[in-house]
């Protein structure tokens, strides 16, 4: 078996939006921040069964595109922690104005709690319960990866300064969530480029 994973930076402040497929054809998108054409091809041309769109917290950056993609894709469903249910139905608290310039909300198809697990094809996800730089934000745990949305960066962290940051929150979420994993797992954040485990508890200025 295969696992692939492509990464489309996507919206207009650049999210990493993330298609994971294996070989049974079954796939996800993690984030997605805009519509990406490139995206939707390249479901099309894997000839994809792409099930779930997973949004790692509620910002408007990171889901700007959901409407667009299950209007193309309406078998899609939507994933979110379950406390995150008010910033993503509501666009006074979910920052979505000030980073996306328009009011953005979405309805999750399903919510996950801390530790669930879901399988998508040959594929088993965790969910990890990782607040800090939104309440209710996740961590997504596959073999060998995690994505961390806007918990951890390499060599950095999340903002804690829109509605509900927690800086002391956040940087226990990295410790005890994510530090845990091996330090070979790569590490697929929201922003910018991709990292290890092993890297940020060497080099993580914020957390070392």
């Amino acid at each position: 078996g295969y696992m692939k994973v492509f990464r489309y930076t996507t919206g207009p402040i650049m999210v990493n939006t993330y298609l994971v497929y294996d070989e049974t054809g079954k796939g996800f998108i993690v984030d997605p921040g805009g519509y990406s054409k490139q995206l939707a091809d390249k479901i099309r041309e894997e000839n994809l069964d792409v099930e779930y769109i997973i949004i790692t917290h509620g910002h408007g950056d990171h889901m700007g595109g959901v409407e667009e993609f299950k209007a193309e894709f309406p078998q899609l469903q939507v994933i979110a922690y379950c406390g995150e249910k008010d910033f993503l139905e509501n666009a006074d608290l979910n920052s979505s104005i000030e980073l996306f310039g328009r009011p953005i909300t979405v309805e999750a198809d399903r919510f996950v709690k801390d530790k669930e697990k879901l399988k998508v094809g040959n594929m088993e996800l965790t969910f990890v319960f990782t607040p800090g730089h939104t309440p209710g934000g996740m961590s997504v745990i596959m073999d060998g990866y995690v994505f961390s949305g806007d918990t951890l960066f390499r060599s950095s962290i999340g903002r804690t300064d829109f509605y509900g940051g927690d800086f002391g929150a956040l940087i226990k979420s990295v410790r005890e969530r994510l530090f845990v994993l091996p330090d070979d797992t790569v590490v697929l954040p929201g922003h910018m480029e991709k990292t290890t485990i092993g890297y940020e508890k060497e080099n993580n200025p914020f957390v070392r």
